[in-house]
Formats: C-alpha cells, structure tokens, sequence
C-alpha cells in the first residue's frame, strides 16, 4: 500500500513539474519571435547556502523579460537546482535615484514566497546593454543572479 501511495505522490508530483516547465516553455519559445519580449540565459548562485563539498549552491536561471508599466520590466523565470525547478513571475521597478549613464539602468523590488521558501525576497538589479546582474535577500538565503540576453537569429 505504501508503495502504491508513493507512486501516486511521485506521479502527481512529476505532473506538477511538466506542466509548471511546460508554461514557462512555451513562453520561451514565443518570446523568440516576439517584438518586445527578449530571451536571457545564466544562473543564480546562493551566498548562504553550501553544497557538502564547500561551493555555492546554485543552478541554471532562465528568464523572459518583457517591457512594464512606468518603464519597469517583467520578468518571468525558470530556476534550476538539482532535480528541482520552479517558476516565478519578477516585477523590476526602475530607480529614480543613483548614477544616470547611457545603457545602464537600475531596478529594485520585492517577491513573496511562502515562508517555507524565505518570504519576501527584496532584490537590487542593474541592466547594463545585454547583461543583467541582480542581489537578493530574504530570511532563508542571500544571494546574486547574472542573465544575458540571448540573440535571436534573424531568418
């Protein structure tokens, strides 16, 4: 009977994986023909938390960034680590403070997990031409993620 029960709860969980990946997929595959949304590819990589050989954790990010209201840009992400995967959608709000240069913008903004996973995570992120470098911290982890935007072939 256990075994039975595991194999359910492996199914259902292996469903919930597909169909989480899958939406983000198929936004990924849109935004490669998509006016405004830009494809970007790079990893986050944890400054709390360590593997048992003593390195960061961390894993693949993967990101479909698209303009926001009031010159701000969504982001929906696809983080990796180990077998695990999930999926969020980021708000970056431009900041009206700090240096001024051309090419180079600056974003802050919250996201809220459920507890378990760290609350609320706060983040600082700079846009500078193709790459874009972020910090974040909540009560569970601290941390940075890097992206760079991926060129789309032009057919």
């Amino acid at each position: 009977m256990i075994t039975h029960l595991g194999r359910g709860l492996a199914s259902v969980l292996l469903v919930a994986l597909c169909s989480a990946c899958s939406s983000f997929d198929a936004r990924w595959k849109a935004a490669a023909t998509s006016a405004t949304a830009t494809r970007w590819d790079g990893r986050w990589t944890s400054e709390h938390h360590q593997t048992a050989s003593g390195s960061p954790v961390g894993g693949r990010l993967r990101a479909v960034i698209e303009p926001a209201a009031g010159q701000g840009l969504a982001a929906n992400l696809h983080a990796n680590w180990l077998l695990f995967a999930s999926d969020y959608t980021m708000t970056f709000e431009p900041k009206t403070d700090g240096p001024r240069r051309a090419n180079v913008r600056e974003f802050s903004g919250t996201h809220e997990l459920p507890k378990i996973f760290g609350g609320t995570y706060r983040y600082k992120a700079r846009l500078a031409g193709d790459r874009l470098t972020a910090r974040y911290t909540s009560s569970y982890d601290h941390g940075t993620f890097t992206l760079q935007r991926l060129v789309v072939a032009k057919d």
